[in-house]
């Protein structure tokens, strides 16, 4: 394992087989590629793609409205942004902000999301970056380079004040990303900074993975986005690696432009027959849309939930009875909330791991992958 990431991983209490497959999928990944690497999220993102968290690591799309936003940035502000980015050590994003959003927040941020993406709606004032806390007024929004935090008001923010934080996001991944390119890595087509859908060439075999993930999303989860021209699709490829015992994949990310806080979805290949390996669902919002039930209501519904994982990895890979499988019903994104609207139902047969994610509400499998 790369001895910068056996440092990293050091001091996270998971097991050791847990943190290889975290390298594993890293290195895979082009994780070394990804904004993510640089800042927010580094250990979320990896251990969330996973065991299915809530983060989205979905291209950080804009229409041209936006990047002319981003590339007209005053040179002070922009500054201000890359010292933002250069102390930006923290390992989930929640941990940059001095409180979490709320459910509220979040439900209306989805919605001026699309206004500041799809309709060029931007705030009317861009956060301020401020020197030090003394400087914060009562209520302000800013981001504080004394102790390297954004403060968010305490009362719930206004649209203008969620807006501001959409900006700061999009600028900061902006900023972000030309550093990146100054070293000499690729923020461009197919990364996560992309700015538009994977270009397909007639007959290729990216149209033929491109059809095949989305066919696989429309059979299993019952998404069709074809009619939506927001969404972005993705197409990577990735070589066998015999180091880490990976098979030659390929990799679609469909995603909405974005913090990541709305529903995207992840689909792996196999590349030697286009079967299907993963397909995840990420994101806050389908969690805040799922109907939530007690942990002890959670408890009750364990064999039904379980039935329902097995039906599925049998229909897609033939796996057949496992032999063990463990029911997480504390899964959920909200730790302190007063339920769960998922389960993560974990099975091994012999040595293959499966995973599965079951929404409670109708027992439907909206997350699993093979390992």
């Amino acid at each position: 394992m790369n001895e910068d990431f056996s440092r990293i991983l050091g001091n996270i209490n998971i097991s050791e087989e847990m943190k290889h497959q975290i390298y594993s999928e890293c290195k895979k990944h082009k994780r070394t590629k990804d904004i993510t690497f640089r800042y927010s999220g580094l250990l979320s993102v990896l251990i969330g793609l996973f065991i299915f968290g809530t983060l989205s690591i979905g291209a950080a799309a804009a229409v041209i409205s936006v990047k002319q936003r981003m590339e007209e940035m005053p040179e002070e502000e922009y500054e201000d942004y890359a010292y933002e980015v250069e102390n930006d050590t923290f390992i989930t994003m929640d941990e940059g902000y001095s409180r979490e959003l709320t459910d509220s927040e979040i439900t209306r941020l989805l919605k001026l999301e699309r206004d500041y993406y799809d309709n060029g709606i931007f705030p009317q004032e861009a956060m301020a970056h401020l020197d030090t806390k003394a400087e914060l007024a009562e209520g302000q929004m800013a981001y504080v380079a004394e102790d390297n935090l954004i403060y968010l008001p305490e009362e719930e923010m206004s649209d203008e004040q969620l807006l501001q934080y959409i900006d700061h996001d999009a600028k900061k991944w902006y900023v972000n990303a030309q550093a990146l390119e100054e070293e000499g890595f690729d923020t461009g087509i197919n990364s996560q900074l992309s700015y538009e859908s994977t270009p397909i060439t007639p007959g290729s075999i990216e149209e033929t993975v491109r059809q095949k993930a989305i066919a696989y999303l429309m059979k299993y989860l019952n998404v069709d986005i074809s009619s939506d021209p927001a969404w972005i699709v993705i197409v990577d490829h990735f070589e066998a690696d015999p180091e880490i015992d990976m098979d030659e994949t390929y990799m679609v990310d469909i995603s909405k432009k974005g913090l990541g806080y709305a529903t995207g979805y992840q689909i792996e290949l196999k590349a030697s027959d286009l079967s299907l390996l993963m397909l995840n669902t990420n994101g806050y919002e389908f969690e805040l849309t799922a109907k939530k039930y007690s942990y002890d209501e959670a408890d009750a519904m364990e064999e039904e939930v379980v039935e329902s994982a097995k039906a599925l990895l049998n229909e897609v890979f033939g796996a057949g009875e496992p032999d063990s499988y463990e029911y997480d019903n504390e899964s959920s994104y909200d730790d302190d909330g007063p339920g769960t609207g998922h389960v993560c139902v974990y099975f091994r047969y012999g040595n293959d791991a499966y995973m599965t994610r079951v929404r409670l509400e109708d027992k439907k499998v909206i997350s699993f992958f093979k390992r």
